[in-house]
């Protein structure tokens, strides 16, 4: 892995709000904010998955790793694993990252994150954004299980999940939000998931939450809860699991299309979010649930 100031190679161009200041070397705004690029790419080579591209700016560091605990979701055992971490506390407001990950053709990436995404407030009231971009060629199999994301209080946070998946690709992803640390208002945040396959949209949803978005505190959007989570699984060989179900009163069960399924949850805080995520995710089968009694949570250990 290389730590950079210019932007590495990227799946696509940079978006506006990403571009690093005309005539600047480094990857800072002229308030100090990071402009951070990190780009994970693996291929098959002689039957293997090998990362063929591993480059990130500063303080973004993805670090390959082995195989940790029991991995239900990977099949044959073959796989690129890659943690994510920060050098640095945030993002804070300002700040802007963005994530390009592009899994080739018949490879397996297993990408999880060292510790929680904790959002923090700015010296200068600005937002803050986290835009990951995923390409799925033919044949490949992304599992992606990222630690929580805890918007802390005054913080103002855009986080956007962006998905394109070949008509073989397999994928399954798990995004748990948390307002708040614990006895802590809330800050803002607003997320946005989108899963096309073949250009096609399977998942496509944005949550507002916080002091910024009216009515999400109301009954019809989180009530009295704290944590709100999915699980998106597509499956070409056909989505797993019922066609519908409500393990709870905070939990469900969705078939989105022939080949995807999706469980939503709310909880009152963080770990009772991701039981019942995981009793969700127990209804899809295998490979996609854990071997009875389960002896992992939904982040392998």
């Amino acid at each position: 892995m290389t730590s950079v100031s210019s932007p590495p190679e990227a799946v696509a161009p940079l978006p506006a709000f990403a571009q690093a200041e005309s005539g600047r070397s480094r990857r800072r705004t002229s308030r100090g904010s990071f402009l951070c690029h990190a780009v994970i790419a693996t291929e098959l080579r002689a039957g293997r998955t090998a990362i063929s591209r591993l480059r990130a700016d500063t303080p973004l560091s993805p670090r390959p790793t082995i195989a940790s605990g029991e991995e239900p979701f990977v099949r044959g055992g073959d796989a690129a694993r890659i943690r994510m971490s920060a050098s640095a506390a945030g993002p804070v407001g300002g700040d802007t990252y963005l994530l390009d990950v592009h899994v080739g053709a018949g490879s397996t990436l297993v990408l999880r994150d060292v510790g929680a995404t904790l959002l923090l407030p700015g010296p200068h009231g600005e937002l803050s954004r986290w835009v990951t971009r995923l390409r799925l060629d033919e044949g490949a199999t992304c599992i992606w299980i990222p630690e929580p994301v805890i918007a802390a209080r005054n913080c103002h946070h855009q986080h956007v999940i962006e998905a394109e998946l070949a008509a073989s690709a397999r994928l399954l992803f798990r995004e748990e939000l948390v307002l708040g640390r614990h006895r802590e208002d809330p800050g803002s945040l607003s997320a946005r998931l989108s899963v096309r396959r073949e250009g096609v949209p399977t998942v496509i949803q944005q949550i507002d939450l916080g002091p910024d978005a009216a009515g999400s505190r109301s009954p019809s959007v989180l009530g009295g809860h704290r944590a709100v989570g999915n699980v998106v699984v597509v499956d070409p060989d056909g989505a797993p699991g019922p066609a519908a179900a409500t393990p709870d009163a905070g939990s469900a069960v969705m078939r989105q299309d022939p080949c995807t399924v999706q469980i939503s949850a709310l909880a009152h805080d963080a770990p009772a979010l991701r039981h019942r995520l995981d009793a969700g995710t127990d209804l899809l089968g295998p490979p996609w649930a854990a071997v009875a009694p389960r002896g992992w949570s939904a982040v392998p250990r």
